[in-house]
């Protein structure tokens, strides 16, 4: 049984957990198995290998579709794993488990069905690598089914623990066998170059349970509403938010933070039960939640930043780092942000293009900053074999070593609402990197994450807010002995997140009353009474204010001042000169002047002249001072505000720019459209309350955070975009506006992987490039200076080739794909759509000749052919001297067959000729390309079909 909790289903049975046993300082230094393989035994030599190179210990993954198959009541088959445990322990080997509790696609019948899996904002059912799938976190069958299998794999293996030969068990459910949220989907008919970045989980369970749990968070659609800068007009409209371009936009702002919160609840939900199904079979098993990564950019995406909470109450945490990063790094913040108790660890994952250097640093880097394990993942005997030497020396160096306390003597920190913001990386790794790597040898640092997102402070914006002072009531100057009939305006008191329902009236003297909202009563005596006026609104919340009944000795028609303008909070920092200047037209007289402006009682550090305060505050508190002020005829109004006291870091931080305004543009009349994107600007202590702009040009308006206009000629406009806080501060960015005739850009790049991808320059209509001067392979990269969301290209000459982009940059080949710089003539065109509407289309022509930039003929000899072996297009170098009647072409088969090439297929550039056999559908062999002139036969060229 569990207890529902904020929309989310929470195990009700959880207990603390028992600490490590004091004095464990062995060191695992373990082969990682996938076991992705079909064969039965096909691990079971790596782990001889790897066993016979050094290592002691061995993480297995144990996957539930391999277990069950078809259902969840079996049979199961477990024999692959109890033979690679039997081995791994007659080896000597200790043994840890990874228990995979996602499914191959195919096999989730009688498991769940496609509405209960984990799905992205296309409502796509998450699919990765070998078709692996999840189920979502929040239906409650499945995680049932998947708590009921770790029980079944921990009950098997428990007697490992008996014989002190288990090191830990984890459970992961992300088809890279991570905890935590899917980051990549590839579509239901798609292929694995068709992955793009995504977020989990937009399931109804997870969009439903949403909303239930704002609706408890925030009781109220208009308090939402106010924090998340929305006009939903009930909860059932709230949608998670939904940014496809970059899904770690998906968690800026309060909507955003909300966003995550309740995410990294559902996750911590789940792993919490995964937890408490291992210890209910032995608490003494460990329990390590694996994780990818816990600060890099997708870290987000994985529902992982706070980590420290979802390992609350587990037995230590694994990343599985990746060879680029900086391992130290990494390590540090894992290890600052885990108890005592808790053992820190990291995965090696091997790939063939990385030296050993490579795998030897991360090992020693991992070990050095306080990894309890750190675990190599090899998946053949022949990955093994090529890493026998970095397992042995690591073995001998690492294994014997016990583990002893890291000792930090600096430190760094950085906060989750941050984080979500911007990189890890962008916020304390170059602070890290002076303190551990400034000069010397490098040092460990502690790096603190403060998870203020997960604490009460952050849902006290979502409390009740109590009425506010709007129009303080004037003072009344009556006469004496005569009925006095006062009705208190509606709008004295004002709430922003709900409504004032009513008002109270205390300290009445014997001959006055109040009711109905009216005072009532005839004054008998001279004098004045100050009454307490208090508003209430619908959730309890009250505010007092003051105002004074004055009883003359006859009809006095003098007008008393009135407020102008409310003054809200104002903050000053503990320890630092405060200085404010009340505002000039705060105060206002109909019939006369305002001559005195005098305050209540002040605390001792702050002195009030001349409508100035000063002062040097000792301390954090709230003072709310009163204010009256009087006419020439000593009439008076009475308000107040309030000075908010805080600890320096905690006065108000102007906003900043968190993200640049793109350059945009847009044609001669036409009309332009452009909102304003919503996480353009941040603000680390409150929130943004009004945007407006400056040197609009007079074509263009601005309203409700939107552009629009037609332009009517060309020009380039520097708009300057204003943001301000909640507390007055201000930032500005600005935001470049071209009009101009749309175009396309090509640039030519050296193709590759991210590393090796250069520049050469931008195509221009006519180049002419050596192909001595060129790389290997080429790309084509297209921009246009223009809005588009899918670019086609076409590109023909020596090489033919069709492809569809969708994302930027807009690349002719995906990846590390690429032409060979055959000689030729090439004419590019890309046709850019917008909504599958075409928008443009452009081309350019440019040539690659022979030669380089030293050898500078432009042709290469005569009678050459290029490329052999070809594709579709062949081409032939003709002599610089043609005969008089023209050239005929010809194709013969090896079998002596004879067909002529029609001339639609040929091409003449200059002395090339450009032969397209695509057409044709010719098999894969040898051909022969015959040249005649006048029936007289030139050449005979030997080609190879591909």
């Amino acid at each position: 049984m569990g207890v529902c909790l904020a929309g989310l289903l929470l195990p009700s049975n959880l207990s603390a957990q028992a600490p490590l046993a004091p004095g464990n300082t062995q060191r695992y230094f373990s082969l990682m198995l996938l076991n992705l393989s079909q064969e039965k035994d096909f691990e079971l030599p790596v782990i001889q290998q790897a066993a016979d190179a050094g290592v002691n210990s061995l993480l297995l993954t144990i996957h539930w579709d391999k277990v069950y198959k078809d259902s969840p009541t079996g049979p199961g088959d477990w024999s692959r794993y109890d033979d690679e445990v039997k081995l791994a322990t007659q080896l000597g080997l200790k043994v840890a488990f990874r228990i995979f509790v996602g499914r191959n696609r195919n096999r989730i019948n009688g498991f769940w069905t496609e509405a209960e899996s984990m799905k992205d904002y296309k409502q796509y059912p998450v699919r990765e690598v070998y078709d692996a799938t999840s189920f979502s976190y929040l239906h409650q069958p499945s995680v049932d089914l998947a708590a009921d299998f770790v029980r079944q794999v921990t009950e098997r293996y428990k007697y490992l623990q008996k014989d002190n030969n288990l090191i830990f068990m984890s459970v992961a459910a992300t088809p890279t066998q991570e905890a935590g949220y899917h980051m990549y989907s590839i579509p239901p008919k798609g292929e694995n170059p068709d992955a793009y970045l995504t977020i989990f989980d937009y399931s109804d369970l997870y969009k439903n349970g949403f909303r239930t749990w704002l609706k408890e968070k925030y009781r109220k659609i208009i308090r939402l509403n106010l924090l998340w800068g929305a006009e939903y007009k009930s909860f059932d409209e709230v949608v998670p938010p939904v940014t496809p371009w970059d899904p770690n936009e998906s968690f800026f702002g309060r909507r955003g933070k909300d966003w995550y919160i309740f995410r990294h609840l559902a996750l911590k939900q789940f792993n919490d039960r995964m937890v408490e199904t291992v210890k209910g079979v032995d608490r003494s098993i460990s329990y390590i939640t694996e994780f990818g990564a816990v600060s890099d950019r997708v870290s987000g995406v994985r529902g992982t930043l706070a980590f420290p909470d979802l390992g609350e109450k587990t037995d230590g945490v694994k990343i599985h780092d990746d060879a680029r990063y900086d391992h130290r790094w990494m390590m540090d913040i894992i290890r600052s942000n885990s108890r005592p108790d808790q053992w820190v660890m990291n995965e090696v994952f091997y790939a063939d293009y990385l030296p050993s250097s490579e795998f030897y640093e991360q090992i020693d880097e991992c070990f050095e900053s306080g990894a309890k394990m750190v675990v190599f993942v090899l998946s053949t005997p022949g990955h093994v074999a090529a890493n026998r030497e970095v397992i042995r020396n690591s073995a001998a160096k690492w294994i014997p070593r016990p583990m002893t306390p890291i000792v930090t003597a600096d430190t760094v920190s950085y906060r989750l609402s941050r984080a979500m913001d911007k990189n890890v990386d962008d916020l304390a790794y170059e602070a890290w990197k002076q303190k551990a790597r400034g000069g010397g040898p490098p040092r460990p640092v502690s790096v603190i994450l403060i998870e203020d997102l997960l604490q009460p402070e952050y849902w006290k914006a979502a409390e009740n807010a109590a009425p506010y002072l709007l129009n303080p009531v004037p003072m009344q100057i009556i006469a004496v002995s005569r009925d006095f009939t006062y009705k208190l305006p509606s709008d004295t008191f004002a709430d922003r997140d709900g409504t004032v329902v009513r008002m109270e009236v205390s300290g009445l003297p014997a001959w006055l009353r109040y009711e109905n909202g009216q005072l009532v009563g005839k004054p008998s005596a001279l004098g004045d009474t100050r009454l307490l006026v208090r508003g209430i609104d619908d959730e309890g919340g009250a505010t007092n204010a003051y105002f004074t009944i004055r009883v003359d000795t006859r009809e006095n028609a003098n007008k008393p001042p009135t407020v102008k303008k409310s003054l809200t909070t104002v903050t000053a920092a503990v320890n630092k000169p405060f200085d404010f200047t009340l505002p000039k037209d705060l105060f206002a007289d109909a019939d006369g002047t305002v001559t005195l402006v005098e305050v209540g009682t002040l605390p001792a550090w702050l002195t009030f002249k001349d409508g100035q305060f000063k002062g040097l505050p000792p301390r954090a508190e709230e003072y709310r001072i009163a204010l009256k002020a009087y006419d020439d005829l000593n009439a008076f109004v009475e308000t107040f505000f309030t000075i908010q006291v805080v600890e320096p870091q905690f006065l108000n931080n102007p906003p900043y720019v968190q993200k640049t305004l793109p350059v945009k543009f847009t044609k001669v009349n036409e009309p332009f459209r452009y909102t304003l994107p919503a996480d353009i600007f941040g603000d680390s202590d409150g929130y943004i309350s009004l945007v407006t702009v400056q040197t609009l040009p007079t074509w263009l308006n601005f309203s409700l955070n939107e552009f629009s206009g037609t332009p009517t000629e060309q020009g380039e406009y520097r708009i300057l975009v204003r943001a301000y806080d909640n507390n007055g501060g201000f930032v500005e960015t600005p935001l470049l506006l071209r009009v101009e005739i749309p175009e396309i850009t090509f640039d030519l790049m050296r193709s590759g992987g991210i590393i090796d991808r250069q520049r050469i320059l931008t195509i221009k209509e006519g180049d002419e490039f050596r192909s001595g001067s060129l790389p290997s392979m080429l790309n084509v990269y297209a921009y246009g200076n223009f809005e588009f969301d899918r670019l086609d290209f076409n590109l023909t000459g020596p090489y033919r080739y069709s492809s569809r982009t969708f994302r930027f940059p807009h690349a002719l080949f995906a990846e590390d794909g690429g032409f060979v710089p055959y000689v030729g003539a090439y004419t590019l065109t890309a046709s850019a759509y917008r909504k599958d509407s075409l928008v443009l289309v452009d081309k350019v022509r440019f040539n690659i000749a022979p030669g380089d930039s030293s050898q500078t003929s432009r042709s290469l000899d005569e009678w050459a052919g290029y490329p052999n072996p070809f594709e579709d297009v062949f081409n032939i170098q003709l002599p610089e001297n043609q005969p008089a009647s023209p050239y005929s072409f010809s194709l013969i088969s090896a079998s002596g067959q004879q067909q002529p090439i029609p001339a639609k297929w040929i091409s003449l550039y200059g002395t090339i000729a450009q032969i397209d056999l695509g057409s044709l559908t010719i098999s894969p062999g040898i051909y022969f390309v015959r040249v005649e002139s006048d029936g007289a036969e030139l050449r005979l060229f030997k080609v190879l079909k591909k």
